[in-house]
């Protein structure tokens, strides 16, 4: 989430203090770590570091902590060993200085900078500064964010620059001058950091919201929907190819937009926008999940399956100025921005994946009363705090929208509250609920290190809008005069109420499917039918999850939910039966009890069967007890210098015990810290190296500070680390490490009790079954046999072994079987030309 800086910060310092630091020319910091607990195997080989430890700046950062990391561990080692003191500490060479450019640490406000309304339309520089003169300040016309909307800065006359407290009794002044509607300041806005494509079956962020089914109703293939993104620009991707339209960069300051200029026509997203020069990618992110090319047997699918992209740049280096949002707002809608062409595309869906620490601002409301017809989605924030105070979240007339996790449930970062209308999925990537073996974040169209396309996992409220505004697209689609009322309404009155909660998730997570046949007036006379939106639900020990089970017809879906296999006596379901209306959902919750189970991993079978013969279902239930070492982790707080160059002291460090189930507390000199921890999971003694679980304040979406002051505690620095892994094109298979599908000249070349079947090409390692949960984890059982899944379902070989092809098996994945082109006598009716059975 890109948001307003200090602000934000200073709701730091509101936690009730739990304890005081013993020395009192120090500050203390607290928190706890949530390190990701799911398997690494399967998280890839090359991790996409997070922007602030990618680039030579961010090396040189990473080694940075990853000495004082290494210092600490030896000065525990040898008191552990008896050999040292506090008196005598064993030392490391200290590293040296390490350049990195400076994060601003501008107020949240640009001081002396004032965005003004006035009554009158179109007037040029000249009138508007005549309209607005102050006694002793030279007023310096700034540029236009609507044609009413005017950006002016106030100079004084004496030299001195002006202050907050300053600009806030100019805003008062000028708001009450004659022709003014309304003037406030111009804040500095950050942005808010789930068909046949080879990624879609990470994708389970779109079977959460019934996006299948959604999809036999609407695509936006023909005559698509247009839908603005207003972030950080746009970086040509391969899977965002023919979607975007000609934008515009609507960032007015020069050293923020990075591109040597002011507004201009090319909103490319120029990178550079996270601490020490790492790029965020942050606008090709969202797009993707809105617009990527979907259906085109390539990377990920996006929501919308087709509507057209008009990135307007608002986003720079340092943030955006909420003059350059509403004016991006304004252009994105089809409104007139004094000194910019006309857009040839007016947008039908705005999504507005940012926001600030703010009250309800005069210039959003302006510019989103000035478009009814135009729909506005926005991001609630990612602080975990009401979003009553999270702009432009919380003005009149537009969709906030929060985050869940693959259960359903609020994320632990998402802002909630009364402005939340809706939520979607958004990520917790500190979990692995569905059991794929990557953390369960959003996959998008991003870049790696290198700056070369992929596709990369994040979370955020930011992640949850753009689903929205893809499902807002679809309905326009269907819809062409669909209003803003209507869709708010829509989305409300359809949305699963099991993922409501006490804090304020509005109606509960969106409905695709519900909300387009609403919109279709689906008839109650349709026949039920069963639709779950998981295939496998994965436990770390005990714990609770949602089953999501809806009803993709009309009438009254009456559903039941069995247990059976090894493990059954673990599980329990509450309720076991369910009726669910036409085209809505319902959940059950199923709870695992670890209690008595060795370390290992174990499985049970949930079957849903319909009452009335609407489809049944399985959903494997994987149980996974000490199955993950746990280790301590090493937490480290940097500050950077007046030159900008990073410090590490020696005391910034310390070590986060699982005993203390990752629990901290370091009393520190006043600064303004940046925290970043890690675990050093591969025991090599080298940190944030791709295997290693990684991460840093505030979340994987944004790097931010914390001031310190002496006697002050700051509590709640808790972080997730997580493994962030991109996919490319060649997608691996869901558990790469099975050895059902390995080639073999007997049984004696399959690891355990595997059996090799010597009458399919090149042998292949399987084992003996009656159901799934009879096989290996990346394998089903089909015709007696254990068979290896796949990605890229009835496109070739998609992840497949050579002379192997993806047979599709209704799961939106696939089973790996043998190419028939090269086993002539394999298919009764004959082989077609991609090595199908006919």
């Amino acid at each position: 989430m890109r948001r307003l800086l200090v602000l934000g910060l200073l709701l730091l310092t509101a936690c009730e203090s739990s304890g005081d630091p013993e020395d009192p020319n120090k500050g203390r910091i607290q928190g706890q770590l949530s390190p990701f607990q799911g398997s690494t195997a399967s998280a890839g080989s090359s991790s996409a570091r997070p922007a602030v430890l990618q680039g030579e700046e961010g090396r040189k950062l990473a080694l940075a902590f990853s000495r004082a990391f290494a210092q600490k561990r030896q000065q525990l080692k040898a008191a552990a060993q008896g050999l040292t003191s506090p008196e005598l500490p064993i030392l490391m060479p200290r590293a040296g200085k390490e350049a990195l450019a400076r994060l601003p640490q501008e107020e949240p406000s640009l001081e002396g900078e004032v965005l003004v309304r006035l009554e009158e339309a179109g007037l040029d520089e000249k009138a508007a500064l005549e309209r607005v003169q102050r006694p002793g300040y030279r007023a310096v016309h700034k540029g236009f964010a609507s044609e009413f909307i005017h950006v002016i800065a106030y100079e004084p006359l004496d030299g001195h620059m002006a202050t907050l407290a300053e600009t806030g009794r100019l805003v008062a002044q000028v708001g009450a001058l004659p022709g003014v509607r309304f003037a406030e300041k111009n804040l500095r806005m950050h942005a808010f950091k789930a068909p046949n494509d080879k990624a879609y079956g990470f994708q389970w962020h779109y079977p959460s919201l019934n996006l299948p089914s959604a999809w036999d109703v609407q695509t936006n293939e023909s005559s698509p929907v247009v839908v603005a993104v207003i972030d950080t620009g746009i970086r040509a991707h391969p899977d965002l190819q023919g979607q975007v339209l000609p934008g515009y960069d609507m960032i007015s300051d020069t050293s923020n937009a990075g591109d040597g200029n002011g507004r201009d026509n090319n909103p490319n997203d120029e990178g550079e926008d996270e601490p020490g020069g790492g790029s965020s990618w942050h606008g090709t992110h969202v797009a993707g999940t809105i617009g990527a090319s979907t259906n085109n047997q390539n990377g990920v699918a996006g929501v919308s399956w087709g509507a057209k992209i008009l990135p307007v740049r608002a986003l720079g280096r340092l943030g955006g100025s909420s003059a350059d949002i509403v004016a991006a707002m304004t252009w994105a809608a089809g409104g007139t921005v004094t000194g910019v062409p006309a857009n040839p595309n007016p947008a039908k869906v705005v999504n507005l994946s940012l926001g600030g620490a703010s009250p309800p601002q005069k210039a959003y409301q302006d510019v989103i009363d000035a478009f009814p017809n135009t729909i506005f989605v926005i991001a609630a924030g990612n602080e975990n705090v009401n979003a009553s105070n999270t702009t432009p979240c919380n003005q009149q007339n537009v969709i906030c929208v929060g985050s869940t996790n693959f259960a359903g449930k609020r994320s632990s970062f998402s802002n909630f509250g009364s402005a939340v209308d809706v939520m979607a999925s958004g990520g917790e990537m500190r979990e692995d609920l569905n059991g794929d073996g990557y953390a369960d974040g959003v996959l998008s169209t991003s870049f790696d290190e290198k700056g070369e396309p992929a596709y990369v996992f994040n979370q955020g409220t930011s992640m949850a809008s753009p689903h929205v505004a893809g499902v807002v697209a679809l309905m326009a689609r269907l819809s062409p005069n669909l209003s803003r009322a209507q869709a708010e309404s829509l989305l409300k009155s359809t949305a699963s109420a099991s993922s409501q909660c006490n804090e304020g998730c509005g109606s509960g997570l969106v409905n695709a499917l519900a909300a387009l046949k609403r919109l279709q007036g689906g008839s109650q006379d349709d026949p039920p039918s069963l639709g779950i939106t998981a295939s496998q639900l994965s436990f770390q020990g005990s714990g609770s999850q949602q089953l999501v089970i809806s009803n993709l017809g009309g009438g009254t879906l009456q559903a039941s939910v069995a247990v059976s296999g090894p493990q059954a006596s673990a599980v329990s379901l509450s309720p076991s039966a369910v009726s669910v209306p036409a085209y809505g959902s319902d959940a059950v919750t199923v709870t695992v009890n670890a209690a008595g189970l060795a370390s290992g991993e174990y499985s049970a079978t949930l079957t849903v069967t319909s009452a009335t013969g609407a489809g049944n279902a399985t959903v494997t239930v994987r149980i996974r007890v000490g199955a993950r070492e746990d280790k301590d982790a090493f937490i480290g707080f940097a500050w950077q210098d007046l030159t900008g160059e990073w410090q590490v002291d020696d005391a910034a460090v310390a070590e986060v015990r699982v005993a203390r189930d990752y629990q901290y507390s370091i009393d520190l000199v006043p600064h303004e810290y940046y925290a970043l921890a890690t675990i050093d999971d591969d025991e090599d003694g080298t940190f944030f190296e791709d295997t290693d679980r990684s991460g840093f304040w505030r979340n994987v979406d944004a790097f931010e500070g914390i001031p310190l002051e002496a006697g002050q505690t700051v509590t709640g620095i808790s972080f997730d680390l997580v493994p962030l892994a991109p996919i490319g094109d060649d997608a691996p298979e869901p558990n790469p490490e099975t050895d059902v599908g390995l080639p073999c000249d007997s049984s004696a070349d399959c690891p355990g009790a595997g059996r090799c079947n010597t009458n399919y090409l090149g042998g292949y390692c399987t084992y003996d079954c009656v159901a799934d949960e009879s096989c290996p984890e990346g394998s089903r059982c089909f015709n007696g046999s254990c068979h290896a899944r796949c990605t890229g379902p009835a496109e070739g070989q998609g992840s497949c072994r050579s002379d192997y092809v993806c047979y599709d098996d209704d799961t939106g994945m696939g089973l790996c079987l043998p190419d028939c082109r090269e086993m002539p006598n394999l298919c009764r009716l004959g082989c077609d030309a991609r090595g199908y059975c006919l």
